[in-house]
């Protein structure tokens, strides 16, 4: 299970990366004084501007990714089971000889 909890943590780590979030020193700083008129986004500075892609691009990665962690977790304990059932119809068959 470590090794799951390990790749799980660099995914999330390689998705925040990617999707751009800020430092915690960026974080940190005050945020700017408030307007009251609305502004049109193509109107607005560069930095103020959130770029969509890599937030989008980011939850596709995302989302693939536990799903495919999901579906290996899966696969291991129904094997898991499936070799209890077949150990368990053993037994049954040896009870009965």
């Amino acid at each position: 299970m470590t090794v799951i909890r390990l790749f799980v943590t660099a995914v999330v780590f390689a998705v925040l990366v990617s999707a751009g979030v800020p430092p915690a020193a960026a974080a940190s700083q005050p945020p700017p004084e408030q307007q009251n008129d609305f502004i049109p986004i193509d109107q607005l500075p560069p930095q103020d501007q959130l770029p969509a892609a890599p937030l989008l691009i980011g939850a596709y990665v995302f989302v693939p990714v536990v799903l495919f962690l999901y579906l290996v977790t899966l696969s291991r304990r129904m094997s898991s089971v499936q070799r209890e059932v077949e150990r368990l119809e053993a037994d049954i068959r040896r009870s009965r000889a």
